[in-house]
């Protein structure tokens, strides 16, 4: 595997050019690597991936339903149908690293291990958080294989600041899931 990583002097939605620019690099110098995982919230960087990636698998993964609000999603029915009509298979499930234990710690102020794993992630930045959890959400959902490489791209609130080579792994089996390498990701966060 040939990878050159660089880093951002500080998380930006601003990079987002830039992280699939050194994306489209690390494919083209390996290209063994078929998938892209991005992280979306509103669509835009999941579209542009989708766009961007035209002729690979690109698997856009969204927030789940009622995140923010009750039965609504952040990542409104036009912006699926555009992904999806250029190409990429969206998925909206439960956050990897949250789901039951986010629910026990809003209601009784108690961290649960997945919620503790998530944080040790964010020690490298939200972005490497982002691309492991939706590694092991596409994992889950049947849509990524486990002994395949990924490119996963996320970012810091909006956009796409960081992107890895990830070993996906199921959530049942988070030991084996692996940051392979480290494409970008920003130094100050």
């Amino acid at each position: 595997m040939r990878i050159i990583t660089s880093h951002f002097e500080e998380a930006s939605p601003e990079h987002t050019e830039a992280v699939l620019e050194q994306v489209q690099e690390s494919l083209e110098a390996n290209p063994e690597i078929e998938t892209i995982l991005v992280a979306t919230t509103e669509g835009s960087t999941g579209l542009a991936a989708a766009r961007t990636f035209s002729s690979m698998n690109v698997i856009v993964v969204t927030h789940q339903s009622g995140f923010l609000t009750p039965n609504e999603n952040e990542l409104p029915e036009g912006m699926h149908e555009a992904i999806t009509k250029s190409g990429a298979t969206v998925l909206t499930c439960t956050h990897a690293f949250a789901g039951i234990g986010r629910s026990l710690r809003k209601s009784f102020g108690t961290w649960s291990i997945p919620e503790i794993f998530a944080i040790a992630y964010r020690t490298f930045g939200q972005g490497t958080k982002v691309c492991a959890e939706i590694a092991m959400m596409a994992a889950d959902a049947g849509l990524v294989r486990v002994d395949k490489d990924v490119i996963c791209i996320g970012g810091t609130g909006r956009g796409a600041d960081t992107a890895w080579v990830v070993r996906p792994a199921y959530t049942s089996s988070f030991s084996e899931l692996k940051m392979r390498a480290c494409i970008c990701r920003p130094i100050e966060f």
